[in-house]
């Protein structure tokens, strides 16, 4: 609390300096396409919310120049550390209107992949920006009817730029199921649907990917009826496969027919990313509990590439006419070419706000 109080940062630089400002995990690897860009042209000074984003965003030196909490939303705090760093620009993630920061800053402000409420809060500081970039057409309006200039470029999230990584797997010959970040508590789920769609389909492999990787005996123990084996172990032959091995879900969607998406099969969880399969053009289906997701889940449904289902039952259909190719893969729509368009609007108009050339 003392260093968000009496806020104390050293910064050795001859660049100009961005204080780029994001709430947690979540909004940060958001904001990582945009955090590429600015630190080829600015000493990036990266402040957050959540205390229990330290220890992450410590391992993520490769996106900013300096990292600190920030200061306590009180004039002395953040006048300290203005007067420390003394930016060319403010950078705000989505929604974190903090009335002191906003209004202390005199510099350029920008805020990005913004969504408008109506709060009061909203109304009064969304005017003190330079420059809104929003996610929709009806955001922008909100913002606009606030008195704030607004652009719309849409929604960040759907930017999922990942380092080029060779993953390989060995896949019996069949179809192959490729379920994603699963907590214990769908192991069920997973379990029944995998046993049924068996039934209607010969060979069929299932890799397992479990969203905390401390938990692979515990999945080991529950698909043992199956006789799994760990991905580690390069085994032949084998049906069912668990992944214990961190950083390669994104990567091994691409080895499967179709996919399921953990966090949506049982309560209290509220669902992960179910973009990344579509990124390898590849069907996703996944659970009713999805409060965390609703923007992905919306724009998956709106676009058909994807199914969410109430039950294992319904699951399991969708999956057999997704196999049966009942169901086609629109062939007009490339998300990685979409999400493309969506960061260099982004990067166009900051550049534009900062000036920046080339």
């Amino acid at each position: 609390m003392l260093n968000r109080l009496f806020p104390k940062i050293e910064i050795s630089t001859q660049k100009a300096i961005v204080w780029f400002h994001c709430a947690s995990i979540g909004e940060f690897n958001t904001a990582k396409p945009i955090l590429v860009e600015l630190k080829k042209h600015f000493f990036v000074v990266l402040t957050y919310f959540s205390p229990r984003a330290k220890a992450f965003l410590q391992q993520q030196r490769e996106f900013y120049d300096a990292l600190h909490p920030l200061p306590i939303d009180i004039p002395f705090s953040v006048d300290r550390f203005l007067n420390q760093i003394k930016p060319l620009a403010l950078i705000i993630m989505e929604r974190e209107l903090w009335y002191y920061l906003i209004k202390r800053v005199k510099a350029k402000k920008i805020l990005l992949n913004a969504y408008a409420k109506g709060g009061v809060l909203e109304r009064a500081l969304s005017k003190e920006f330079d420059l809104i970039v929003c996610r929709t057409e009806e955001d922008k309006r909100k913002f606009e009817s606030f008195g704030a200039k607004a652009v719309v470029c849409g929604n960040l999230k759907f930017v999922l730029e990942r380092e080029r990584k060779k993953v390989e797997i060995n896949l019996p010959e069949g179809k192959t199921i490729i379920a994603g970040s699963i907590h214990p508590s769908e192991l069920k789920f997973i379990k029944t649907f995998y046993k049924e769609l068996s039934e209607r389909f010969k060979g069929l492999n299932l890799v397992v990917v479990p969203r905390h990787i401390s938990k692979v005996d515990v999945f080991m123990k529950e698909l043992a009826d199956f006789k799994p084996c760990l991905k580690s172990s390069k085994g032949e032959n084998c049906r069912v496969i668990v992944s214990d091995t961190l950083g390669e879900l994104f990567h091994l969607y691409r080895y499967g027919d179709l996919s399921l998406v953990g966090g949506t099969f049982a309560k209290g969880i509220g669902g992960h990313n179910i973009l990344e399969p579509i990124y390898h053009r590849k069907f996703v289906i996944f659970g009713p509990y999805t409060q965390k997701i609703k923007d992905l889940e919306d724009f998956v449904l709106s676009k058909g590439l994807g199914f969410k289902v109430k039950s294992v039952s319904e699951a399991v259909e969708k999956a057999e006419k997704i196999i049966n190719e009942e169901i086609v893969y629109p062939l007009q729509f490339d998300l990685a070419q979409y999400a493309n368009q969506i960061k260099n609007c982004y990067l166009f108009w900051i550049r534009k706000c900062l000036e920046i050339g080339g």
